[in-house]
């Protein structure tokens, strides 16, 4: 883990793109979108299958390795109602029973299209921790405490040649907001246009580690 200090916050990067919280004890993920390959393969895609299983296994390790006491997910757990289907249910339910500490969900647009959310999960609009908000919209941003959301998918374009270039998944910190990549295995990103005073995190092997602005294509 590598620690910053945003807005007076402490915030530990993990290279697997998601954030401990040492002070609350809280793991932040972002747009894990389980049952995404299965909402594909309901519309008669050949995508495999396993990316629910790998992902919450993924969670699983993380908790463990940070001790987390708390697992906060910024929004767009799911990603469609045909995607939840019984063996999902199943897998989501066997998650939750090992977790064993609380657990939120803030509402993300994906999640707002399904009527009933798998094992009765419950989830809101935002969490307020003392001085940080999670929030899913980095848009929805407001006031002057630090916030951390998803939505975006952030990557970052790095040139390694005259011709041709890295895209990467990257923490993109945008004024007193920290949009975290997408967790889930089966999610793609977007090259975000960066403003002048944005800040960029990159997972590099296993550590994360801040871009220098002239290396950002």
């Amino acid at each position: 883990m590598n620690t910053f200090s945003l807005h007076g916050q402490v915030v530990q990067f993990l290279p697997e793109g998601v954030v401990f919280l040492p002070d609350h004890g809280a793991l932040i993920v972002a747009d894990v979108h389980l049952g995404k390959s299965a909402t594909f393969r309901a519309k008669g895609l050949p995508v495999p299958e396993g990316d629910t299983h790998r992902d919450l296994a993924r969670l699983l390790a993380l908790l463990a390795e940070t001790g987390a006491r708390r697992l906060i997910v910024a929004g767009d757990l799911f990603h469609a109602p045909s995607g939840i289907t019984p063996e999902i249910e199943r897998e989501i339910a066997t998650f939750l029973q090992r977790l064993e500490i609380p657990f939120h969900l803030v509402c993300g647009n994906h999640d707002a299209k399904i009527r009933r959310l798998p094992c009765s999960i419950d989830s809101q609009a935002f969490l307020q921790m003392e001085n940080i908000r999670i929030i899913h919209d980095p848009r929805d941003a407001s006031g002057e405490s630090l916030h951390l959301a998803g939505h975006w998918h952030p990557m970052v374009k790095i040139p390694d040649g005259r011709r041709t270039s890295l895209r990467l998944p990257c923490f993109l910190l945008r004024g007193t907001t920290l949009v975290l990549p997408s967790f889930g295995s089966f999610t793609g990103g977007a090259v975000i246009p960066l403003h002048p005073d944005d800040r960029i995190f990159v997972p590099m092997r296993n550590k994360v580690v801040e871009l220098p602005r002239e290396l950002v294509r």
